[in-house]
């Protein structure tokens, strides 16, 4: 696949121009090759991660976190220094969806929901609105190859075939890359016209509140998140209640969303990186449970690998994660420690 037609590919899911205004998502470095065979995921660009992608053939790096927010000079040897190395030397291309990727709530920031089935889902913190366009393409050769090609596209809302052509809707941030791969797929497929709706909009934003399928005992709500998070210990402040049936989490660091998760009416908010003033100023009976920035993205990043491996198939470049390792180990009196985890 060409290396542009992977980043359109990357893109219809993580759309750019969802990003923050301040974040740098997208092109970190930019590679010399054409062609990528082989697509390395990871959640930071340090460079024991780099350098284990690269050895393994990686034409292109795909991480959460940028190499920098505030791009600067290699005028001292460090690990920003060290990455440039290594992704220039092997011609590699670097690669980040960082908050484009975090407002992404129906795909790979949503695995927690999914994994606890959340009902009743709502976006924790709307960051804005995107229209829906259609896509008219005159009828390919053949509808079950467009059947299929469809079903493999990322973003894709409805299409419909009839003898006249084929209707694809999708978000407008979508458009360039859900056509893009669909002319990779259909060769002969020949789009007429594009039209933007009037309605619906897709909101996108972060963090996610939902409840639980069913009302759960919180010793057994830790215990359950505890086995989908590579941690061995969470931090919490407030009161864990003795039944936990509405939830709401934010990847990363999100401590500054409580008030807004627990107005949202939950019982338990999981989010990372907690500060002082915050866990004081959690209400009673609710609680903050502190994961740490790593573990949520971590597991996030695992499943976009597994998404983007899917719809690539097996004709496509192969998808390899690339485990990190959280940087906080816990220290507790009786000289116990949590090992970090790698």
């Amino acid at each position: 696949m060409r290396v542009t037609d992977l980043i359109e590919r990357i893109e219809a899911v993580a759309v750019p121009a969802r990003a923050a205004s301040w974040d740098r998502s997208g092109i970190q470095i930019a590679g010399t090759g054409v062609v990528c065979d082989r697509l390395a995921v990871a959640l930071d660009p340090l460079p024991g991660v780099i350098a284990d992608a690269l050895a393994w053939g990686a034409q292109v790096v795909l991480t959460h976190h940028p190499l920098a927010l505030t791009p600067r000079l290699p005028d001292r040897v460090d690990d920003y220094h060290r990455v440039l190395s290594l992704v220039l030397g092997h011609g590699a291309t670097l690669y980040s969806a960082h908050t484009s990727l975090d407002v992404v709530t129906d795909g790979p920031a949503g695995w927690l929901a999914d994994a606890l089935a959340l009902e009743n889902r709502c976006i924790l913190e709307p960051a804005g609105r995107t229209p829906f366009v259609s896509l008219r393409y005159g009828a390919p050769a053949s509808a079950g190859i467009a059947n299929e090609a469809l079903a493999a596209l990322p973003r894709v809302t409805t299409a419909s075939l009839s003898p006249d052509g084929l209707d694809v809707v999708c978000p407008a941030g979508s458009r360039r890359a859900v056509a893009a791969a669909f002319l990779t797929a259909i060769p002969d497929a020949t789009l007429l016209a594009v039209t933007e709706l009037a309605e619906p909009f897709e909101t996108y934003g972060y963090g996610l509140v939902g409840d639980l399928p069913q009302p759960t005992d919180g010793s057994a709500f830790l215990d359950r998140l505890a086995s989908l998070l590579p941690r061995s210990f969470f931090t919490l402040a407030g009161q864990l209640p003795a039944t936990v049936a509405r939830l709401a989490y934010c990847p990363g660091s999100g401590a500054d969303m409580a008030a807004r998760a627990f107005a949202a009416g939950a019982d338990v908010y999981v989010t990372g990186d907690l500060k002082y003033h915050q866990a004081q100023a959690v209400p009673p009976g609710r609680c903050l449970i502190d994961v740490g920035h790593f573990s949520l993205e971590e597991v996030m990043m695992r499943h976009f690998a597994a998404d983007l491996a899917a719809a690539f198939g097996p004709n496509g470049p192969e998808v390899r994660f690339f485990a990190g390792a959280d940087p906080i180990a816990a220290h507790f009196p009786d000289g116990t420690a949590t090992p970090r985890t790698e």
